[in-house]
């Protein structure tokens, strides 16, 4: 692990076989169409009998070929001429019984997979396995704290991620900005600093431009910076997984916003009443208003976008989604995310949810005082309906009171369960009773750990 101004800094790459690399066949091939497609010979390397590009980016015989084609006439930053094609709705990421059994890794590819769908993409993200894809990752694990994957090729992104196990002994942040990263180069991104490596790494040099393999994306800046991309060659133990404005402005570039196909607006949901299970993808407009019942269940004459913002599939600019037909309920609750505020109401004849999000692990599973110190950590987890439990404080509450409750507490779920984020905070001098929402928390003095809670 480099070192650069005090921070820890590591590479996402694989590390290269001893000696001179000596590609046969295939092989030769690849690495013939990588340098006639502008990328220097000491930036391909190869590794257990395959190809990489920037340390990280496995590339194909496919791939290296379409790297040749001539590029279209729009000019994006950090992406190859390698992208996923329209073709592509719903990209299913399925991992291994061995990655799943990495609870930091597991935990980081649900962040991973929300990092991606809450910016209403064209593509969309999900846990596998399941239904409905169109194409399918692999997420499976590899030695080191880095990670790989590859370009697209075809039109179908890249169809494995390595993730070392090492990560397991990071943050969940940590995580998840490294699998963003490696899910970033399976539908075409370069490294931001690929010209100069040394960026983001502490040294190293250029990964090659060449036109068709490193392209300016309008409004991304030219130059990177430390921390200023998720694609940089090399994380920090300090990363938070979030995108940056630069990284938001690429992906909208690449996998335009706005939803595609026929609008949400045109259907007629409560025409499709007793046709449970039923799945119509459709797009949304930037979400100004409308009326729902309901939360995560809603009733079936909602507004379907307004409803799409608040069970956060989408984000208020709009954005694909795909509404599941569910039978009608005996009640719906009404709660306040995302800046969209639901109605309760009774009995209503049907109902729809959302698909395109996996439910995170139960809270139950965790013990939130072990991640004391690990302040701003991120824990997406769910519920069942709430019955009772111990709670102390308001908004900001001990890490051993019940998560659960104090989740209804703070009104980011109903009382009838749901699915929510738990963020870690430093320990409090004192924390302070009331009562909302049906529950009463307790005052209590100083305690050396506390959490916050808020919308999944």
């Amino acid at each position: 692990m480099a070192l650069l101004a005090g921070v820890a800094l590591v590479g996402c790459g694989v590390e290269p076989e001893t000696g001179s690399v000596e590609p046969e066949n295939e092989n030769q091939e690849i690495v013939s169409n990588l340098i006639a497609a502008g990328f220097p010979v000491e930036d391909i390397m190869e590794a257990d009998g395959v190809i990489y590009v920037g340390r990280d980016a496995h590339v194909t015989l496919a791939a290296s070929r379409e790297l040749l084609q001539a590029p279209g006439k729009g000019a994006e930053q950090y992406r190859t001429t390698n992208l996923v094609g329209t073709g592509v709705t719903k990209i299913c990421v399925n991992p291994t019984a061995d990655f799943n059994s990495y609870s930091l890794l597991s935990q980081g590819l649900d962040l991973a997979i929300a990092n991606y769908n809450e910016r209403g993409l064209r593509i969309t993200f999900a846990r596998g396995p399941t239904t409905g894809c169109t194409a399918n990752i692999t997420a499976q694990t590899m030695t080191g704290t880095g990670g790989s994957a590859g370009f697209p090729s075809g039109g179908l992104p890249y169809g494995i991620i390595n993730i070392g196990t090492g990560l397991q002994s990071y943050s969940a942040d940590v995580n998840e900005h490294v699998i963003t990263h490696e899910l970033g180069h399976a539908i075409g991104f370069r490294h931001t600093d690929y010209y100069n490596r040394s960026i983001s790494c502490g040294s190293g040099g250029d990964e090659g431009q060449a036109g068709v393999g490193a392209i300016h994306i309008p409004g991304t800046p030219e130059t990177a910076t430390v921390g200023g991309s998720i694609m940089n060659s090399c994380f920090r133990a300090t990363e938070t997984g979030e995108w940056t404005s630069s990284d938001i402005t690429a992906l909208n570039y690449l996998y335009p916003t706005g939803g595609g196909g026929t609008a949400c607006s045109s259907y007629n949901f409560t025409s499709y009443r007793g046709q449970n299970g039923t799945q119509i993808s459709c797009g949304c407009p930037a979400v100004s208003g409308g009326t729902v019942w309901g939360t995560d269940m809603y009733t079936d004459d909602s507004n379907v976008c307004a409803a799409a913002v608040h069970a956060g599939v989408i984000p208020a600019s709009g954005g694909n989604v795909t509404v599941t037909i569910q039978p009608g309920q005996n009640s719906y609750t009404g709660t306040t995310r995302n800046g969209i505020t639901t109605y309760s109401y009774g009995a209503w004849a049907g109902s729809f949810s959302f698909a395109g999000r996996p439910t995170p692990p139960s809270c139950s599973t965790y013990n939130f005082t072990s991640y004391r110190g690990q302040n701003g950590t991120r824990i997406p987890c769910s519920c069942s309906a709430v019955s009772g439990g111990s709670v102390w404080g308001t908004d900001l509450y001990t890490d051993d009171s019940n998560v659960c409750v104090a989740a209804v507490h703070a009104g980011a779920i109903p009382a009838s369960g749901g699915s929510l984020v738990v963020t870690i905070q430093p320990g409090q001098s004192s924390y302070t009773a009331s009562t909302r929402n049906g529950i009463t928390t307790s005052s209590w003095g100083s305690w050396p750990g506390s959490f916050s809670i808020g919308a999944w």
